[in-house]
């Protein structure tokens, strides 16, 4: 009884810790997925108003965290206000030692699956995102600027922020701002890269809708029931900022070159014509290459195949009262004969950047469709198939 008790207990000690905390790490990151990209836009246009509330909404679902204490302080510096107690905030709270690590993650090769197998250590706000260049971009102008006076804590916490030097310690030095001659041009530079790096962010961010056109055709066998023939599709892609690529949408393949087959319809067999095919599914694929101009996605695809038979019948339904006793006429509809199966294959896509989001593409793919999974085609069509199709993303 008294193991039962404990049991019991432990249970509802579980829900009341942990499934909160799942709740409220869930709003933390929903926040912060919602709020980058408008405090990228408010910050980079010294937006101060828009700013402080997304601020705030951040701190309300997620607490203290390092960016919004970080851009608290950048934003008391560029005011001349008194940013004293939030520098010893940021300090004492150990943001200093987060922001180095996060430096130090950002200049790994592998820094895009180093935050997707750690979102809760970098506080859902990605590596490498634009606004960490942002703040860099303010904090070496503030340091550069001759109309600051700025006190020894907020150089050391500049210093920090832009990243100058090599930061190894896991404590902030104080660094003398170097004095340079062509400090106008140095910061065109900075603020010119900074304003490329978030168009491209912009850019990549975006939902792409792609047409496609191309070849597909059997992959050896003899004799087979379909020939190489023109595929057409359109479909829909997740955006381009995240390593992990998401894709929907059909493809049509004009059967202008294949052989009747035969379909058992109604018990008898027919010899039938497909006059197209259809697949209907998505792809999920991961860039294995982006330097934005050029694009490397491998996708695994995963759909329906169905494959049209020329057989067609109509079907009748009677005049019914439905359930609030009203009456209703019948009528007819036309149900179509497809042979059905599953459409599994391996492509790999290249894209070239056109302008902006547009880009142009090559897709090679490999495609399994085992068509005797259906058990009303008699006769054995071949499963192996390839495909070399032309898209184009806008």
């Amino acid at each position: 009884m008294n193991r039962y008790l404990l049991l019991t207990l432990c249970s509802i000690i579980s829900f009341v810790y942990i499934v909160p905390s799942s709740f409220a790490q869930e709003k933390c990151e929903a926040t912060l997925k919602n709020s980058l990209e408008p405090l990228t836009i408010a910050l980079n246009g010294n937006q101060y108003e828009t700013l402080m509330p997304l601020l705030a909404d951040i701190e309300r679902s997620c607490g203290p965290t390092e960016l919004s204490l970080r851009i608290q302080i950048l934003k008391l510096i560029i005011a001349k206000e008194s940013s004293s107690h939030a520098i010893n905030k940021y300090l004492e709270m150990h943001f200093d030692e987060q922001l180095i690590k996060r430096f130090q993650d950002a200049e790994r090769e592998d820094y895009a699956y180093q935050y997707e197998s750690n979102k809760v250590q970098y506080n859902y706000f990605p590596l490498r995102h634009p606004i960490d260049l942002l703040i860099k971009t303010r904090a070496k102008a503030l340091l550069l600027s001759q109309s600051y006076k700025l006190s020894d804590s907020e150089i050391d916490i500049l210093n920090l922020f832009s990243n100058e030097e090599l930061l190894k310690k896991q404590v902030v030095e104080s660094i003398a701002p170097p004095l340079i001659k062509e400090e106008p041009v140095i910061q065109e530079e900075q603020q010119a890269e900074t304003e490329l790096e978030l168009e491209e962010y912009y850019n990549k961010s975006k939902l792409g809708f792609l047409p496609y056109i191309g070849i597909y055709g059997p992959l050896g066998g003899k004799n087979t029931t379909f020939g190489t023939n023109m595929s057409l599709g359109f479909s829909v892609m997740s955006s381009l900022e995240k390593s992990f690529i998401f894709e929907g949408g059909f493809k049509v393949r004009i059967n202008s070159n294949d052989r009747n087959f035969d379909y058992n319809y109604d018990n008898q067999t027919e010899s039938v014509n497909a006059n197209f095919s259809l697949f209907f599914g998505g792809s999920v694929g991961y860039k294995i290459y982006d330097n934005t101009k050029f694009i490397i996605i491998p996708k695994l695809n995963l759909g329906i195949d169905m494959i049209d038979t020329g057989i067609s019948e109509d079907v009748y339904t009677d005049d019914y009262y439905d359930g609030y006793g009203d009456y209703n006429y019948g009528g007819s509809s036309k149900k179509l004969y497809t042979v059905n199966t599953m459409h599994l294959g391996l492509s790999l896509a290249t894209m070239r950047q056109l302008k902006g989001k547009n880009y142009i593409g090559l897709e090679a793919g490999y495609h399994y469709t085992p068509y005797q999974w259906d058990s009303k085609l008699m006769s054995a069509i071949y499963n192996h198939y390839g495909s070399l199709e032309l898209f184009f993303r806008f």
